[in-house]
């Protein structure tokens, strides 16, 4: 995997301290973060056959957690040339390190929440090919 590119599967129980999910009779709990500094939280929809994305951060590390639906994620490693491809689906939690471009590609309409322990700063945007 790309060493900027970090993805998890959240554990489906309670029983633990940190990040989790589980699903009961009133509904499903999700604890997506645990002790980390947020300091951006947006949540946003990719329908089937659109994408969000096709770009990097020099400052800014995000992390996605897909509440539901399929995305397919694409990243370059904008120092290394390096390239991923990964299909994510409803419990994957994925960190995304500065200079690591990524696209999102929904392959079915798709929830996901985006955070960061740094403020969004449209400066901090530019443009790649994936």
């Amino acid at each position: 995997m790309m060493e900027k590119v970090i993805i998890e599967k959240l554990p489906v129980t309670k029983n633990i301290a940190g990040a989790k999910r589980w699903t009961e009779e009133k509904g499903e709990f999700v604890q997506i973060s645990h002790r980390e500094e947020i300091r951006h939280l947006a949540l946003f929809e990719i329908k089937k056959g659109f994408f969000r994305g096709s770009h990097f951060h020099r400052q800014k590390e995000e992390v996605f957690y897909v509440v539901r639906g399929r995305i397919r994620a694409r990243f370059v490693d904008t120092e290394t040339d390096e390239r991923g491809e990964f299909v994510l689906e409803e419990g994957d939690k994925i960190r995304i390190e500065p200079l690591c471009g990524h696209i999102l590609h929904g392959l079915e309409d798709s929830m996901v929440v985006e955070y960061s322990p740094q403020f969004y700063d449209i400066e901090d945007n530019y443009r790649v090919e994936l």
